[in-house]
């Protein structure tokens, strides 16, 4: 919710910082109680070469990197849906068939977003699955606070 618009206030003025804790504690009595078990998003290195193409690959693949970072991985306060749709989200279809990987909707406040925004998978759980980023929904506001979902996708088994 924008706060002016074209010279008109908005209606209501929130404090967003006390919605934001509310909505926070909120998403806490969601989360399993082992921090083990609640989500985990991780991100892909970083590597930057001295001769590169226009997508960033190396010449010279023996050459080595000019700089390589790992970001640690984080588990933020947050929601999350579980769907297994049956053509409704995420289906593909191929020459073999139509697929619809199950799908999991992370919600964030905006200062936890920006704790995962560049992630390139979740975990969940004591399992092995990998949920890959997706996409963002458009940002929602309400007054100056953000929230933010993001759609991961499974994508073959256990372990993958």
């Amino acid at each position: 919710m924008a706060e002016f618009k074209d010279g008109l206030q908005a209606i209501a003025k929130i404090d967003a910082g006390s919605l934001r804790e509310t909505f926070k504690r909120t998403m806490i009595m969601g989360l399993p109680d082992v921090e083990a078990d609640q989500p985990t998003f991780f991100f892909e290195r970083v590597v930057t070469w001295s001769d590169f193409d226009r997508d960033n690959n190396p010449w010279d693949w023996t050459a080595a990197p000019l700089t390589e970072t790992l970001v640690a991985a984080v588990s933020p306060i947050c929601a999350y849906e579980f769907f297994a749709p049956l053509g409704r989200q995420g289906s593909s279809y191929t020459e073999v068939g139509e697929f619809n990987p199950t799908t999991v909707v992370f919600t964030f406040t905006d200062d936890e977003f920006l704790r995962v925004k560049d992630s390139s998978f979740a975990t969940i759980g004591p399992s092995d699955q990998k949920w890959y980023f997706r996409y963002f929904k458009p940002q929602v506001n309400l007054g100056s606070l953000g929230i933010f979902q993001a759609h991961f996708v499974a994508t073959g088994g256990e372990g993958d």
